[in-house]
């Protein structure tokens, strides 16, 4: 006890080093603690005044949002207030000295909450049984009386600016809170903790006509309905000499305990004062309401511009990706329209050409059915002559006779299977003889080998004099290209690097000579295999029908084959009475 009042002494003589001109304004707020606290408001002014001598400490008493506005303007040096008001200044500089403590609120930390009270014949018990009813508190930035509680309601999950039907604000009296909840003024009222036991009488009609809602346990011996939060607080701002602030805190925790143990200690945990400014974005998180405010832009311009940086610039690549994208979608669906119309084309030529097959074999394949079915019916002939010979002896056996049988069959069938090959070429007839261009049915001809995409290499045509001819032009155009698709072949499976095909139709005295030629070496049908072929398409009858319908038409053909090249040469008679020279 001794020591604590020689360091109380002390610090009184330290007002001799404290200059005239150094004045240090002290600010308090006209909303003083409704409790027992208040007993302490005024020896804690005393004792600035003994520190830095009367002369030189301004004391202002200013509302709560004028204090609020002359701390932002800095024009006062040390506060006394809520711990609220000094975490919300904190963004403004603002540092916690010391924070009041007493024998029933020992812990700085924790001291006061929010109690909402209703009449006792209210249906009102928990906090969701308030909403959509009306509240009264006293002012609208009071920390214990009101923003602790909007806190509690966040925590609960709801909105706490849509929570109530009505809130009304009385002003800086408590008390007219009570009363507004006692004439039936609101459903709810918001008061600080403690404030109940430290104005009226538990005997008296408040305690009897009111109740508390959503009560929490705590040990400080009053009713609260939320968490609780650090006491009253005295702070400086930036403005503050630091060697004032060192004096002002020395004399603070140094000053003797006033009645109820009341007190300076120092808090160490203002987390949860935080985290309530942060729930009701108000305060240092006032701009997560107000996102586009002063504050905001000076704090996070940067990332801003930034932010709206990138966003345009993915706005603008989306944009040229789209373009690109919807360019070659175009060319996608171009490229597809004119594969299919290729495709078209090639199913096109692929039906004439094979009518012009089957126009030009039917006569070939006649000849070659009359040889193929001479041989099964002569072995049938010799086997039913051998087995009537047995019989008319009677020594022909069943068993032998069975043979024949079965030998008669194979034969006959090898029979039908030559006639059923033919039924399927001989359904159209031959083609009309009649006047026709042999330059027109050779450009005819290109024109359709070149749709079927069966060829992509260079092309060299000399198709200069106007031919006329007598005769199918159907069939020549088959031979036409036969012979084009024969080089073609050839060059593809010698897999020439510069494929060529060359064609020339020109007059040699009374005939014609159409020359097809490339640079593949070999035809792909030779001479040794007309009469058979492996492809799956087609007749696969090759040279063989370009020989039958040149000797047709009364003229020859003729194939010229080395290693580097290949030749094939059609001569057509020039009839006179259509070409005269």
């Amino acid at each position: 006890m001794f020591a604590r009042i020689s360091i109380f002494l002390l610090s009184q003589l330290m007002l001799l080093s404290v200059h005239a001109a150094e004045q240090v304004v002290v600010g308090v707020s006209l909303d003083p603690p409704q409790d027992n606290n208040q007993k302490i408001v005024e020896p804690t002014l005393n004792v600035l005044k003994n520190t830095f001598g009367p002369q030189n400490l301004k004391i202002v008493r200013l509302p709560l949002p004028e204090l609020e506005k002359n701390l932002e303007a800095g024009k006062i040096d040390i506060f006394l207030s809520t711990s609220g008001l000094s975490r919300r200044m904190a963004q403004k500089g603002a540092k916690e000295l010391a924070t009041m403590v007493s024998d029933r609120l020992p812990n700085p930390n924790e001291a006061y909450g929010t109690l909402f009270i209703t009449r006792k014949d209210s249906p009102i018990n928990n906090i969701s049984d308030m909403q959509g009813h009306s509240l009264v508190a006293n002012l609208k930035g009071g920390f214990y009386g009101h923003q602790i509680g909007l806190g509690e309601l966040v925590k609960q999950g709801y909105d706490p600016y849509t929570f109530f039907s009505s809130v009304h604000y009385v002003g800086r009296d408590l008390k007219k809170v009570v009363d507004a909840v006692l004439k039936g003024k609101a459903d709810v009222g918001s008061v600080s903790s403690c404030f109940l036991e430290d104005t009226y009488p538990k005997d008296g009609e408040v305690w009897k006509n009111l109740k508390g809602i959503g009560l929490k346990p705590n040990g400080t011996g009053c009713l609260a309905s939320t968490d609780l939060y650090p006491n009253w607080s005295v702070s400086t701002m930036p403005t503050a000499d630091p060697a004032v602030a060192r004096k002002a805190a020395e004399a603070l925790l140094a000053m003797p305990k006033a009645e109820g143990g009341m007190g300076w200690s120092i808090a160490t945990d203002s987390t949860k004062t935080d985290e309530l400014f942060k729930d009701l974005q108000i305060g240092p998180f006032g701009f997560l309401k107000d996102w586009f405010s002063k504050e905001f832009r000076t704090r996070y311009a940067g990332w801003l511009l930034l932010g709206i940086g990138l966003f345009a610039s993915s706005l603008f690549l989306s944009f040229i990706l789209g373009q690109i994208v919807r360019k070659r979608t175009r060319s996608l669906t171009e490229s597809l329209k004119k594969q299919n119309e290729l495709r078209r084309k090639e199913k096109a030529v692929s039906e004439k050409l094979s009518a012009l097959e089957r126009l030009g074999v039917v006569d070939q394949l006649s000849s070659i059915v009359v040889h193929e079915l001479r041989q099964p019916l002569t072995t049938i002939r010799a086997f039913l002559f051998g087995a009537k010979k047995k019989a008319e002896k009677g020594v022909l056996s069943s068993e032998e006779a069975l043979t024949v049988f079965e030998k008669i069959e194979a034969q006959s069938n090898r029979a039908q299977r030559i006639v059923d090959d033919v039924r399927k070429y001989a359904k159209q007839k031959t083609g009309k003889y009649e006047k026709f261009s042999l330059s027109d049915a050779v450009d005819s001809a290109l024109k359709d080998f070149k749709d079927s995409g069966s060829y992509s290499g260079a092309l060299k045509v000399a198709v200069n004099e106007n031919i006329m001819m007598r005769g199918s032009r159907l069939e020549i155009e088959l031979v036409v290209h036969n012979l084009l698709k024969n080089a073609a072949e050839s060059i593809s499976q010698h897999r020439r690097r510069h494929p060529l095909i060359s064609i020339a139709l020109s007059r040699k005295d009374d005939k014609a000579e159409l020359i097809v030629s490339d640079n593949g070496g070999s035809m792909a049908d030779a001479p040794s295999n007309v009469l058979s072929s492996s492809k799956p398409e087609g007749l696969g009858l090759g040279l063989l029908i370009v020989k039958a319908i040149a000797a047709r038409h009364g003229g020859c053909f003729r194939l010229d084959v080395d290693d580097k090249k290949a030749s094939a040469c059609l001569t057509l008679p020039i009839p006179e009475d259509l070409n005269e020279k």
